[in-house]
């Protein structure tokens, strides 16, 4: 089960990133308000995510109206317009949102949003919306596909898995990944069968894309 915040998200547009996001942070228990600005959209995500809204986010009152400064984290998931994008982030940096997420369309666009002040951008399509669900909600800090079909992860500890060896764990045959680090004073170092986990600590997870996937769902 993927950890989630306690703070609601503000998810902004629904295009296939943005609802991908959003169905995933909804199935880990994360509750958000999702914005978006054409209506047929708004009515087929209706009741599907905790709020859908209809506005304009590139209108800085209607995200007023709508509470935007209420939220510490927002994604913008806009990928039809980079106009409407760089509106939308300079609207969110404007209104003291602490962490912003942002899709960008290309490189330049991304550089753009960095300056604007986004904290995290985005090159994605559908599985990068599901992926960043995870970092959102805080068990999955960081992902990288080196290869076709293989992924490394750094994944917090979680309680769960706390206070056992590896050996014990048996993480490898229970999940087909492999726990290849764990950070000890700010460093990660190597690990044998009988290194034993903390809660909080981070882990460099190594193996299958859908299977480093499925383990930071499950755990």
């Amino acid at each position: 089960m993927v950890k989630h915040s306690d703070s609601p998200v503000l998810v902004i547009g629904l295009g296939r990133f943005g609802s991908a996001l959003a169905e995933e942070l909804t199935e880990s228990g994360q509750d958000l308000m999702a914005v978006e600005a054409d209506r047929a959209i708004v009515q087929r995500y209706m009741g599907e995510f905790t709020s859908v809204v209809q506005a304009d986010a590139t209108d800085i009152a209607a995200l007023e109206q709508l509470g935007a400064a209420q939220f510490k984290t927002a994604v913008v998931g806009i990928g039809t317009s980079i106009e409407n994008s760089v509106l939308t982030v300079a609207n969110l940096v404007d209104l003291g949102v602490e962490t912003i997420w942002a899709k960008a369309i290309t490189r330049v666009h991304g550089e753009i949003l960095t300056r604007l002040g986004a904290a995290n951008v985005i090159f994605p399509e559908q599985d990068a919306g599901e992926r960043t669900a995870h970092l959102l909600a805080g068990t999955m800090r960081n992902f990288t596909e080196f290869s076709p079909g293989y992924a490394l992860a750094n994944i917090s500890t979680p309680k769960a898995l706390a206070g056992k060896t590896l050996q014990t764990l048996r993480i490898k045959d229970r999940y087909g990944v492999t726990i290849v680090a764990l950070e000890h004073d700010d460093e990660f170092q190597s690990v044998d069968p009988h290194t034993e986990l903390r809660e909080g600590q981070n882990m460099i997870v190594a193996g299958p894309t859908e299977r480093v996937d499925n383990f930071a769902k499950r755990i």
